[in-house]
């Protein structure tokens, strides 16, 4: 496949939660909905600022891909579920291949 293949734009959501319990509650919920096709779960390491003190934690990552559509609803609902009081919730445009473009937009 050439560069150019990979122009059609999809957008990929990130978040952590605290466990694998969470992570796959509020992924679950967003695939119920129909507001994404496809989640990643990945075991992570994270270290962080939190009231004035460096700290360590086990997370895990949630990778969300979903079409520019639905966006602002995935990111509200991460808001309203999530398990931490300050999630970190970050989305940016991304590239994906003519193919899987078409199926992250079919759902």
């Amino acid at each position: 496949m050439a560069l150019s293949d990979f122009n059609q734009e999809i957008y990929l959501v990130i978040t952590t939660e605290s466990d694998k319990k969470n992570a796959s509650k509020l992924a679950n919920l967003l695939l119920k909905e129909k507001l994404i096709p496809c989640v990643t779960l990945q075991d992570i390491e994270s270290n962080f600022w939190w009231e004035g003190n460096i700290n360590q934690s086990k997370e895990v990552q949630l990778m969300i891909k979903c079409k520019k559509e639905n966006v602002n609803k995935v990111c509200n609902k991460i808001s309203d579920w999530h398990s931490y009081e300050v999630p970190e919730i970050i989305y940016f445009r991304v590239s994906a291949n003519k193919n899987y473009h078409h199926w992250v937009n079919s759902i």
